[in-house]
């Protein structure tokens, strides 16, 4: 499920005593539905001694726990939420967590509809009673008032045990003003209707209103099963990512092969993936070959092959043959389990919108609640004769329109949809505010091997230094002498000459300089200009701008080949769109400043620097961002780089670089392809102009909806809104902001 949260674990060192006080673990949460249920399970949370944190992710359905372990457990945390309509999932192992959050969210979507429809169908004779002359009957009412107690004592309680929970930790939200709404409406009118006297007494007319509670109550379920199923939709993605990696696995052990779950498996242990089977961890294979599916990781269709010391991936899909491998990462450390820590990562932070949404919603409901009191203290004043009707009228909408669900669920829904979206598209998001910083980005800044280039050198051209006799006599072991050298650039010249290799070679290898291959009664010398020349190789043709390596035999130069770095397929594609779409692009790199600029000119780069090291780099990305006054995006894919992608606003690596620059970025292309950037800047403009519609919609409806609750339009035109419309109007708006925030799905 996109943003679904796993446990996971991690210790934090008291730097002075060198112990371990502390545990962080992350729980699914059941039961939240809105910001105000996030605080109030923070503020239960650290309500138990013991727990010095607690942070919840609302879009996740998760809390983030960091408690001392020796005064508190996670079982007693779970204590106390489920006195207030909460409880966390209390997995360890993090597939089987997302799973079982999955299936108790999907039952709980069930118990929802299935509770939806009774409640419908217990409020429809209520409305019958309340709109027809049986109104007057003592029987019909009486039916009314016990129909009505079921509705509140059984299909709203959920609603009243969480907004004790919220007035218990100040954090007052919709389940407050739907129990203050419906408990108002319910108890007045049971006072109406057993303590008639007692009202007319004081001069108020007794009249009941059981169809107005039992019409919000089930709205209400109405809309949460409508939310609830949007959410799940959200989910969908994370909750793939999650199904991908097996909860059970095949131990070997003394050649005997056992199926145990997958938290007992430990580093180091061999595991047997049968056909068809995902493997369950990162590994390595020990014996067995076999086609491997990993677009999961790579986004490309075709398999690979596996052999003995290749590695393997969690999730990834064996085709056609049985592997053997070793455990070397397991559960939270794999790769999957990174991707999927990293989104629950993502969804944790939050934007400056939803920064001010989270201010706004926290001082909202003490507002709509003094509103509510004024709206009644003012109908009694200037309707006295009607105080029954008019004043409790007015009061009950206002409370039921103004609940904050929409303003509660404006951004987390919008980044949970848009973070599914991108990971379908190959795109992992590790911190949610970096979509609105990339939307309002400015420069975008590349680095060049590895990241516009493939970082692998091919040979541009050959140039031949003796007669073509010779040169077929010499060229098998001229083959055979690279073949026996590691080196990129040897490897890249053996592949293009395309001479089977004949002979051996005694090598000598000079580190930065080239290699000596003697045997066969002749000395190669390979490499660089100065190493040649160092050797008696006194003949060199001039210098050109481009890696060169020379051949030279018993101090004779034979050849000389150019070489250059292969630029992406789909890097001039994406750099002219992106220059399209208004940015300034610039290049920097640690290569040769000529090499740089020529490619910065094949691509349409107008800015270039180089050569660089890292921390300039850094200090270029550092200026840019001060100079410039502008918000800086840096695309990169090394170890060099980790520092100038740290200092970016937006900072993007490719799937296919190191894992330091992966870890460092907010940002991952998953595979070896640039293109996926271009879906990113739809997603990221996309995602906030839905934002701020979901914002402005919530706004507005709030603004426009709370007047004419209280009553405004009464003097002018002599409309009320009565609670069941404002029910059904306050449903709408939630399910609006959801379903707007869907259309990020669609988003290519």
């Amino acid at each position: 499920m996109t943003g679904s949260a796993t446990q996971h674990q991690q210790r934090v060192r008291d730097p002075v005593l060198d112990r371990v006080p502390t545990i962080i673990e992350t729980y699914p949460v059941m039961g939240m539905t809105c910001a105000a249920c996030a605080r109030s399970v923070e503020t239960l949370s650290c309500s138990r001694q013991g727990v010095h944190r607690a942070e919840v992710n609302i879009a996740s359905a998760t809390v983030t726990l960091e408690y001392d372990p020796v005064l508190v457990q996670p079982e007693d945390i779970d204590q106390v939420l489920r006195q207030y309509g909460y409880e966390l999932i209390l997995e360890r192992e993090p597939s089987v967590a997302l799973a079982a959050q999955a299936e108790r969210q999907y039952d709980e979507l069930r118990a929802m509809k299935r509770s939806t429809i009774v409640a419908a169908l217990i409020t429809i004779p209520v409305i019958v009673i309340a709109m027809s002359p049986l109104h007057t009957s003592p029987g019909a009412n009486i039916l009314s008032a016990f129909l009505t107690t079921i509705l509140v004592v059984v299909f709203g309680r959920g609603f009243f045990a969480r907004a004790w929970g919220q007035v218990r930790t100040r954090a007052l939200a919709m389940d407050t003003l739907v129990a203050l709404s419906t408990g108002i409406a319910w108890g007045w009118s049971l006072l109406a209707l057993f303590a008639p006297e007692l009202l007319r007494s004081f001069g108020i007319e007794a009249h009941a209103y059981f169809e107005s509670a039992a019409t919000i109550l089930t709205f209400m379920l109405l809309g949460k099963t409508l939310e609830q199923s949007a959410r799940l939709k959200t989910n969908q993605a994370l909750t793939q990512l999650a199904a991908l990696q097996p909860s059970i696995a095949h131990h070997l052990r003394n050649g005997a092969r056992e199926d145990i779950p997958l938290s007992d498996v430990h580093r180091g242990e061999q595991l047997v993936v049968l056909p068809g089977e995902r493997i369950p961890v990162d590994g390595i294979v020990l014996s067995g070959s076999s086609w491997v599916d990993e677009q999961l990781l790579t986004g490309e269709s075709i398999p690979v092959a596996k052999q003995s010391g290749d590695r393997v991936y969690a999730g990834t899909l064996n085709s056609d043959s049985v592997l053997t491998i070793e455990a070397r990462a397991i559960g939270q450390a794999t790769v999957l389990g990174g991707i999927i820590r990293a989104v629950e990562r993502a969804q944790l932070s939050k934007s400056p919108t939803q920064q001010l949404a989270d201010r706004i919603a926290a001082i909202f409901v003490p507002i709509v609640l003094g509103i509510a009191i004024l709206t009644f203290i003012i109908w009694i004043v200037v309707d006295p004769d009607n105080t029954s009707s008019r004043a409790i009228l007015a009061t009950v909408s206002v409370l039921i329109v103004a609940c904050p669900c929409a303003l509660g669920l404006a951004t987390p829904t919008a980044i949970a949809v848009a973070l599914g979206r991108a990971a379908e598209l190959g795109i992992l998001i590790r911190n949610g505010q970096a979509l609105e910083l990339l939307a309002n980005a400015t420069h975008v800044v590349f680095d060049k091997t590895g990241t516009l280039t493939l970082g692998e050198p091919y040979v541009v051209g050959v140039t031949w230094y003796i007669p073509e006799e010779e040169r077929s006599e010499l060229l098998p072991l001229i083959s055979a002498a690279l073949q026996h050298s590691t080196h990129p650039l040897s490897k890249s010249l053996s592949k293009w000459l395309g001479s089977p290799a004949e002979g051996s070679f005694d090598m000598e290898q000079i580190r930065g300089k080239g290699f000596f291959a003697r045997g066969q009664g002749i000395e190669f010398i390979v490499g660089n200009r100065a190493f040649l020349a160092e050797h008696g190789i006194s003949q060199l043709p001039p210098e050109g701008e481009l890696t060169e390596v020379l051949v030279a035999a018993n101090g004779r130069l034979l050849l000389k080949a150019i070489f250059d770095d292969r630029v992406r397929s789909d890097a001039i594609e994406v750099v002219s769109t992106l220059r399209a779409f208004g940015y300034s692009l610039h290049l920097i790199s640690g290569d040769r400043y000529h090499v740089a600029a020529n490619l910065a000119q094949t691509l349409g780069i107008e800015h270039v620097a180089a050569p660089l090291l890292p921390h300039e780099k850094e200090e270029y990305i550092r200026k840019l961002r001060q100079q410039e006054r502008g918000t800086v995006v840096m695309i990169g894919d090394g170890i060099n780089d980790a520092q100038a992608l740290s200092q970016a606003d937006v900072s993007i690596a490719l799937g296919s670089g190191s894992d330091v620059a992966i870890q460092v970025a907010d940002i991952t292309l998953i595979g070896e392809r640039l293109k996926p950037l271009i879906a990113l800047h739809r997603i990221a403009h996309v995602f906030v102009r839905i934002v701020r519609q979901n914002l402005g919609w919530a706004f507005v409806y709030n603004l426009v909806l709370i007047p004419i609750a209280a009553g405004i339009l009464y003097p002018f035109a002599g409309i009320m809104l009565h609670p069941m419309l404002a029910s059904i109007a306050m449903a709408a708006s939630s399910v609006s902001v959801v379903t707007n925030s869907l259309r990020l799905r669609t988003v290519a």
